[in-house]
């Protein structure tokens, strides 16, 4: 894939997940960034897969969703924080949610090993510049490096903090999480976490697993987690849990009803939001 005015080379897989879920950005910033992208060399790639399944978008879909009102939810509570999007890749939930909440979110860090600087030229080639914003290269599980080069670029530790943790545990072995989980702890409790993983075969509903095999097969998915072990991991890191969704509960709250996901174990994946 390229960047249709700088011709920037960015991986296929980049390109294929945000051609699944452009629906989402039909205006503003984020409709302005992906139309810089040229997303002819993964049409063929999406168009296979939704003929396996329109419930690949369909997840997706939910997912991203419900991390946009997981945020609307958070800010809520507390109108004034600071957002670390984490294996942020080219997403661009940042600017997105930038221009949604233009007094709410202090700051705004997108951090990745990968896409950072693809994501600069985009925001550059949309005339976007925001000082909340910061798009920063560094290795998530290095977490001596992370914290130091968030701190450097202005971010605040004691202040309130929104983490995004999505797409990520579907590859990270639990001790890799508890340990970048542990550099947001706070003794009050004032940051908060949204996350989804992947759950293994035996939670899902007879029906969906030769679909939810295809489906990790795409994704290179290579990790999965029970909610039991999810609720145990929370609890080492002495977590608030705020809510634990399958995608039959995310598209009810999202929607109000169930089109796609009638029942427990339905869909690849389940969210979690917590306190920590």
């Amino acid at each position: 894939m390229k960047t249709v005015e700088n011709k920037l080379p960015v991986a296929s897989s980049a390109a294929l997940l945000l051609s699944v879920v452009k629906s989402l950005y039909t205006d503003g910033w984020g409709h302005e960034y992906l139309s810089h992208i040229d997303f002819s060399a993964v049409e063929k790639p999406a168009q296979e897969l939704s003929g396996i399944t329109p419930l690949f978008s369909e997840i997706l879909l939910l997912r991203k969703q419900m991390v946009r009102y997981l945020i609307r939810q958070l800010l809520v509570d507390h109108p004034h924080q600071q957002v670390c999007i984490l294996a942020a890749g080219l997403d661009p939930l940042g600017l997105q949610i930038a221009e949604y909440f233009p007094e709410q979110l202090t700051s705004i860090y997108e951090i990745d090993t990968c896409h950072m600087q693809e994501k600069q030229a985009l925001y550059a080639a949309v005339s976007y510049n925001d000082g909340r914003l910061h798009t920063l290269h560094a290795d998530i599980t290095h977490t001596q490096q992370m914290m130091e080069m968030l701190i450097a670029a202005g971010y605040r530790p004691h202040e309130p903090t929104i983490i995004v943790f999505e797409g990520i545990m579907h590859y990270m072995p639990e001790e890799h999480f508890l340990r970048v989980m542990r550099c947001f702890c706070s003794r009050v409790r004032n940051n908060a976490v949204i996350m989804d993983y992947t759950i293994p075969e035996e939670e899902m509903s007879s029906s969906y697993i030769s679909l939810a095999r295809a489906l990790s097969e795409i994704m290179e998915i290579n990790m999965t987690y029970t909610r039991k072990k999810v609720l145990n991991l929370l609890s080492l890191l002495e977590a608030e849990i705020t809510g634990v969704y399958d995608m039959q509960a995310a598209e009810y709250v999202l929607h109000g009803y169930n089109k796609w996901f009638r029942g427990r174990g339905e869909g690849l994946l389940e969210m979690a939001a917590f306190r920590i």
